[in-house]
């Protein structure tokens, strides 16, 4: 609780600074004057990324023995966005996918190994992604050194991330969670902790499904960030892709900060920081960010109508008898 009073007091004080300097004139000018076939564009690219992910998730699902049709994993994804923008982590959509994917399995750690592979190779497809556009831009690029501090540091992100998530790695560290040890006993977490393990290195026998996952995911990111550059154009930025294709991955590593709700304040005051850079103003890259993330809000609103129908047509009986 008194996190997210935390995380809450820091998303106000960001979207204030970022409010503050918007000129409010100038914005209701460019909404005016956006080329709403560009984001009917962007849009469909967005739905196009939705299905890449998708059938990236059932090429590691079935790697475990489980095959679940396309539609209701579909279903699953856009489920996981509503709570993933409703609630105040990014937790709530994976564990409701983790759920989801169970009631086919049987199995939760099963699961929860696909979804937790499929969010790592989403994850690194963004480096090789932004270093190719550092590279792209690197004559040209302002403040280069800034750049070359963000390059490294997501590397060393995805690197430190790799190594705690090994099992050696976690055994090494076993001495650090003896005071919890009566606690992690009553959970079952030692256990439940193996079992997932245990599905995790199904996939190091698997590396060919590994490798069609990544290239999944390569495609999947680069739909997504020629999208976000649609959106750019959608209201008349005129900058050249490879400037999207390095912020983006900037700013989806930056939103994962635990310091703000869902990443609010932190993404668009990284849209100002980045695109200002290239002479883009406040407003208009606000605007821009509004429009990227928008079509995140508008999924997770198909993802809910997704959920209450989905309750509302399992189970009546069994439903009115439990209120009875």
């Amino acid at each position: 609780m008194k996190g997210n009073l935390i995380r809450l007091f820091v998303t106000g004080a960001l979207l204030y600074l970022i409010v503050t300097r918007v000129d409010w004139t100038e914005f209701r000018t460019i909404g005016a004057e956006v080329r709403l076939g560009h984001i009917f564009v962007a849009y469909l690219l967005n739905l196009l990324m939705v299905a890449l992910n998708t059938v990236r998730w059932q090429v590691l699902v079935a790697a475990l023995g489980t095959r679940v049709a396309i539609l209701p994993l579909t279903g699953y994804y856009f489920v996981c966005m509503f709570f993933n923008n409703f609630m105040p982590t990014s937790i709530g959509g994976d564990v409701m996918r983790v759920l989801d994917l169970a009631g086919h399995t049987g199995k939760k750690s099963s699961a929860m190994a696909s979804i937790l592979v499929e969010r790592l190779l989403g994850l690194y497809a963004l480096m090789p992604i932004s270093v190719i556009a550092f590279i792209l831009l690197y004559s040209s690029l302002p403040k280069r050194g800034i750049f070359l501090v963000a390059e490294s540091g997501m590397a060393v992100l995805f690197l430190v991330g790799t190594i705690l998530i090994r099992r050696t790695t976690l055994r090494k560290l076993q001495p650090l969670f003896r005071p919890f040890e009566k606690w992690i006993a009553k959970m079952g977490i030692r256990e439940k902790g193996g079992r997932l393990y245990d599905h995790l290195d199904l996939y190091k026998g698997r590396m060919g499904v590994v490798l069609a996952a990544f290239v999944f995911s390569i495609l999947s990111r680069v739909v997504w960030i020629v999208a976000c550059w649609i959106f750019g154009r959608a209201i008349g930025l005129d900058l050249p892709p490879a400037v999207f294709f390095l912020l983006m991955p900037l700013v989806e590593v930056g939103r994962m900060l635990p310091i703000s709700l869902g990443g609010v304040g932190i993404r668009e005051g990284m849209f100002v920081i980045i695109l200002g850079l290239f002479g883009v103003g406040p407003t208009a890259a606000v605007f821009v960010s509004i429009l990227v993330y928008g079509v995140f809000i508008l999924n997770g609103l198909i993802g809910g109508v997704i959920y209450g129908l989905r309750g509302f047509f399992s189970n009546p009986e069994g439903s009115a008898g439990e209120n009875v």
